[in-house]
């Protein structure tokens, strides 16, 4: 040690769960543990990584003179999400009830370090009709990268409970809906207390017959 330096400059400055930065350039690093609020050229936004992606979603878009511009969506550090994964999910919710005798399910998406590949399976308890329970004893749902489930027909949105089930979780969210009919998917990313819509393409391509509620939604808005 220096004769000018302190002992408390010595001290390691512990990591912070949440964090909070103005921009500095668009490629600046994620340091909080949890998450951070960054403040860019382009608006507030919420930022924070886990091992199969980072991700960057605007909570207010303004513009703020002088400050560099926040890149905005999805970076991927594993493949994005194949067609058949969606394709084989639909096949099995369809498979496991008629469309007149409706059950919610669960199924969750994992990165298999393994085999180097992504899988899926179903995690639901306590099938009902309109609701069901992720079975949370299960390994890959600690793993879950993206947590999805069926919804009744007609029920094209998340609802409250969604929302207080996937409150506090970090990571992707869908709902698909019409299983036997039409079937419709809606994506959303939650970081934590935060839960933003998101598109599909953020995510992977979709199958042929399945309908992107978001973009749906996008598009009539823009016709309007």
């Amino acid at each position: 040690m220096s004769p000018h330096q302190s002992p408390l400059d010595r001290v390691i400055t512990p990591p912070r769960f949440i964090g909070h930065k103005v921009a500095s350039s668009e490629e600046d690093r994620i340091e909080a543990l949890l998450y951070e609020y960054c403040m860019a050229g382009n608006g507030l936004f919420i930022r924070a990584e886990r091992r199969e992606f980072t991700v960057s979603l605007p909570i207010c878009s303004r513009e703020i003179r002088g400050l560099p511009e926040s890149r905005i969506g999805i970076h991927w550090h594993r493949p994005r999400i194949r067609p058949y994964i969606w394709q084989e999910i639909l096949s099995d919710a369809r498979g496991r009830h008629t469309s007149s005798a409706f059950r919610e399910d669960v199924y969750l998406i994992y990165w298999d370090r393994t085999a180097e590949r992504w899988r899926w399976r179903s995690a639901g308890r306590e099938n009902n009709w309109a609701a069901t329970i992720a079975d949370d004893s299960l390994t890959e749902y600690s793993e879950a990268c993206i947590e999805l489930h069926t919804h009744p027909p007609g029920a094209l949105n998340f609802s409250r409970a969604d929302d207080r089930d996937e409150s506090g979780k970090f990571r992707i969210f869908a709902i698909l809906v019409d299983v036997h009919d039409k079937p419709k998917i809606r994506f959303r990313c939650g970081v934590y207390d935060h839960l933003i819509e998101i598109p599909s393409c953020w995510v992977g391509a979709l199958p042929g017959g399945i309908a992107n509620l978001n973009e749906i939604e996008a598009l009539v808005k823009f016709m309007l």
